[in-house]
């Protein structure tokens, strides 16, 4: 091969790595997705995921010189005639493509439960919604480089409070492509918070009428007034339950 032709050849391969490492993770994903869901026993609502190829984070940036040097290896092989160098590089290749699942990190969101996992090997974390206190969306300008936006990257996550004051900081990913994913969690998230609140007001309202009902019962006059009272203020507290107001969502462009 002469100089010409390696010169031209050199982006063809790393861009063919790449581009076959973006189809091909993405199709695994998704099939590991299916077979292979965060949360147990009950069905996934929203989901989110760390996007490889534009989020600026040094794993991410790793896996992806990864990709590009298999591209190389296999340029390489070519260059040099020598086959077994070239298919140095497709093992390379499949390698950056487990490095890749090795550093997914991905979030759902169930009835009951807030999932994460950080690397498809690792230990799913299960949260219960019972022991979360609040939950927000963080997002901020990134330091990374990304091939589609250069240094002018912004990254995205979920940020959740618990009620022992300790914070979960779920995945990054990037605000550009995956902010509206993101927000889809949160919006399931704070629903089932509101929810937990509308129960939890009932039962304090129950609990607060039945007590007034116990005192008028054993109040020597004027007890049947004070039981309608306390009867009425049990049908009111249950229609009506005393709950906080509704979080109002910020959506950035």
């Amino acid at each position: 091969m002469d100089l010409l032709s390696s010169v031209i050849t050199l982006p063809m391969a790393v861009a063919a790595a790449g581009a076959a490492h973006y189809l091909g993770a993405k199709a695994v994903k998704a099939v590991l997705w299916s077979v292979s869901p965060l949360s147990t026993g009950e069905p996934q609502a929203f989901t989110y995921e760390r996007d490889v190829w534009r989020t600026a984070e040094p794993a991410t940036m790793q896996v992806l010189i990864a990709v590009l040097a298999s591209g190389v290896l296999v340029w390489f092989g070519a260059v040099i005639a020598q086959s077994w160098v070239s298919g140095l590089g497709v093992l390379a290749w499949i390698g950056a493509l487990l490095f890749d699942l090795q550093r997914w990190e991905r979030v759902a969101v169930s009835a009951n439960n807030l999932w994460f996992q950080r690397g498809y090997w690792q230990k799913v974390h299960r949260v219960a919604y019972e022991n979360i206190r609040d939950a927000h969306i963080e997002e901020k300008d990134a330091g990374g480089f990304t091939l589609r936006r250069g240094r002018h990257n912004r990254v995205c996550r979920l940020q959740v409070r618990m009620k022992d004051k300790r914070i979960v900081a779920l995945p990054k990913t990037d605000a550009y492509a995956g902010l509206g994913d993101v927000e889809e969690v949160a919006n399931q998230l704070r629903q089932r918070l509101r929810h937990l609140e509308d129960r939890e007001a009932v039962k304090r309202s129950e609990a607060a009428a039945h007590e007034a009902a116990k005192r008028a019962a054993e109040t020597p006059t004027g007890g049947d007034d004070e039981l309608h009272r306390a009867l009425r203020k049990l049908r009111a507290g249950a229609l009506a339950p005393n709950v906080p107001p509704a979080v109002k969502l910020r959506r950035e462009s």
